[in-house]
């Protein structure tokens, strides 16, 4: 439950190798790249002079960015027809990437095939094409099947033009209505329930203004073959025989097409695979300096990861590769280390949400196991149900078994279930009757003072622990003015305990205020007013303001008094738990009133069923969404800046088949990294 510690690590070696040495990193997934340029030409830079690092000193002045980026369009597209005409799944196994191979050479093998491949499917997408029109000219004809006229002839009449069409019963009947002012012969040759088959026949020469006619009626020209000298019978039989014909033809291909994917299936998937990492490569090109015939890259690593990564490129490349290791500690102020949460499993999920207000910093105390205990809490105080409890907990099982994009969400919700649960215990709730099992703490509705005073007794708790965050945070930053006289530091957790009691004074009756307590509260208050000169002081700071003393002083004094209210405004939102407890049993008994106003046992039944629904959904994902602002508002706002970067490692997520056991796994991830060998 801590932030990993992280190594900076300089990788020099060959440009002829860099393809190489990159898919080794990307594979490896531990390195998180920075700046190659920016670290160089920092000040705190430095390669020791050695025999070993004469051509990387001598490469230093004539680095620069990396610019060329390569276009992989073509790689793309061809590999993406060959997935839809071999009707493939392809998946990135770590055997098709640690492997010696070029790239350039690896995909001429597979544009040669492709060419093959390419002909063959255009013949059978063509031959389909060539089945779907005779099929539509079939289906046209037997309107004509029943007259016994020449087909072709009908068609391709020099001085008249014979049209089959397709209107709606509506504009048919408009058409009828309007016949001596149509110059052409209609004549109607079936009736299709809302539509109507007409045949037209016209002078040449009066074509386009029947057309327009015909356009105003919503027409639809139904295509009839011209390549035919027979009656529609017989051009019907040649068109079933000649796509009989074209599907043996499609077959034939389809033969070849199964006999070229049975051969370069592999092949595709590999081509797929090393795409995938080509596309990472030179997305990492970016971040690098290259010189005349070095490149030098940059990243950081956890300390649990950069001796495996090392020793990994030294066995792939020897000598050949120049590797730095240094602490993070011991670097400047300006470079800052991405931050990797490590946390067990049970606590782990509620990463994301601490992500969703920000990252933790480097230097920052990892809030997850605190925000996770907390909110856990919060939530179950506001809904504390056995049963409803165990329907989250069954839907939070269920995600994170079959739906493996949602196993976070999951994790959470099963998480949330469990605590209700555990309060539901408390309260002696199931499904909201309070009338099943006994509570063994209370029912909120018996007691509603003692619900509201612990809810702001939880909140004073809470924010005590978050002051207590905050000044550790700052003790670890070694930032002596936040540590010892900011409102969230020692100074303010003081004035925050003194004003609790000056109000808890206040509701018990007591008259008046003793003078100790008075003074001690306005000796915290200047504390915090002279918090910049006091710490400059305390440092050896010559300089004691960074404005003029007059600003300083004033947003000091509006920011005590923003302290004060928010430390009573803070508290006082605590309430909302003991309230969201009440209002979790009021809504129970509303259901419950109205289903014994039904009369009826099924219909009491399911209005039951149907309140318990909306309470789990309606509620608690309000529920939901109050105990997550308390905890950014009331509680972060104290102790946690939220202002890391997020380790992101490069790494290219590899398709392991879901039988193999997590050891499996971690064994074959090590197989491939033994096996890259150049």
């Amino acid at each position: 439950m801590a932030i990993e510690k992280m190594k900076l690590m300089g990788i020099i070696g060959n440009i002829s190798q860099m393809n190489k040495i990159l898919r080794l990193i990307i594979l490896n997934g531990s390195l998180h790249v920075i700046n190659s340029l920016n670290r160089i030409s920092s000040e705190d830079f430095v390669l020791p002079p050695s025999e070993e690092n004469i051509k990387a000193l001598e490469e230093i002045p004539y680095l620069k960015p990396y610019t060329s980026r390569r276009d992989f369009s073509k790689e793309e597209e061809i590999i993406k027809n060959f997935i839809g005409i071999f009707n493939l799944r392809p998946e990135i196994k770590g055997e098709y990437l640690g492997q010696d191979y070029e790239f350039d050479d690896f995909m001429k093998q597979i544009f040669n095939v492709y060419s093959n491949v390419h002909s063959i499917a255009e013949s059978i997408e063509d031959r389909r094409k060539s089945i779907e029109q005779k099929r539509i000219y079939i289906d046209n004809l037997r309107y004509l099947e029943k007259y016994k006229v020449n087909i072709g002839k009908l068609v391709n009449m020099k001085l008249l033009s014979f049209k089959l069409i397709r209107l709606s019963k509506e504009n048919y009947s408009k058409l009828k209505k309007n016949y001596e002012n149509i110059p052409a012969v209609v004549l109607k040759i079936a009736d299709e329930g809302k539509n109507v088959v007409v045949a037209s026949i016209t002078p040449k020469s009066l074509e386009e203004t029947v057309e327009r006619i015909f356009s105003s009626l919503n027409f639809t020209q139904l295509p009839l073959p011209e390549d035919f000298d027979c009656s529609s019978k017989a051009a019907i039989k040649q068109l079933e025989e000649s796509i009989a014909e074209d599907k043996k033809f499609i077959d034939s291909m389809q033969k070849s097409i199964e006999n070229y994917k049975n051969n370069y299936a592999i092949e595709i998937e590999k081509a797929y695979a090393r795409l995938e990492m080509e596309k990472k490569v030179e997305e990492v090109k970016t971040s690098l300096a290259i010189g005349k015939k070095l490149f030098f890259m940059f990243g950081f690593v956890p300390e649990s990861s950069a001796e495996q990564l090392k020793s990994e490129l030294k066995a792939a490349f020897g000598e050949d590769v120049i590797i730095i290791l240094e602490d993070v500690d011991k670097k400047s102020p300006g470079l800052t280390p991405p931050t990797k949460l490590r946390n067990i499993a049970i606590i782990r999920p509620f990463e994301e949400m601490v992500k969703m207000y920000g990252v933790p910093a480097y230097n920052e105390k990892d809030p997850t196991a605190f925000f996770a205990l907390s909110y856990l809490l919060l939530f179950g105080a506001m809904f504390g149900d056995v049963g409803h409890g165990l329907v989250l907990f069954a839907a939070g099982i269920l995600l994170r078994l079959f739906k493996k994009s949602m196993a976070v969400f999951g994790g959470i919700l099963a998480s949330l279930g469990l605590s209700s649960m555990i309060f539901g215990v408390l309260y002696g709730s199931f499904f909201g009757s309070e009338e099943v099992i006994p509570a063994l703490l209370v029912r909120p509705m018996a007691d509603i003072n003692l619900m509201l005073a612990g809810a702001v007794g939880l909140g004073i708790i809470l924010i005590i622990l978050g002051f207590l965050y905050s000044i550790l945070n700052s003790y670890i930053e070694k930032n002596l003015e936040e540590a010892l006289f900011s409102r969230n530091g020692i100074a303010g957790f003081v004035f925050y305990i003194l004003l609790i009691y000056m109000v808890y004074g206040f509701a018990a009756g007591k008259s008046g205020l003793p003078p100790a307590l008075l003074s001690s509260t306005a000796a915290i208050i200047v504390l915090m007013v002279f918090k910049k000169p006091l710490s400059s002081r305390l440092t050896g700071t010559k300089v004691l303001y960074h404005d003029s003393p007059a600003d300083y002083y004033i947003e000091e004094g509006f920011g005590v008094l923003e302290t004060v209210l928010s430390a009573m405004s803070n508290t006082i939102s605590f309430i909302r738990v003991g309230a969201f407890a009440l209002n979790h049993a009021g809504l129970y008994i509303a259901f419950a009133t109205m289903a014994e106003m039904t009369n009826s046992g099924i219909g009491s039944l399911l209005l039951l069923v149907i309140g318990n629904i909306i309470i789990i959904c309606l509620e608690g994902l309000i529920v939901f969404i109050q105990a997550l602002r308390l905890e950014y508002y009331e509680l972060f706002s104290k102790y946690f800046r939220g202002d890391g970067i997020e380790y992101e490692p490069v790494k290219i997520n590899l398709s392991i088949p879901k039988s193999i056991s997590l050891m499996r796994r971690h064994s074959l991830k090590r197989k491939i990294r033994v096996n890259y060998a150049f």
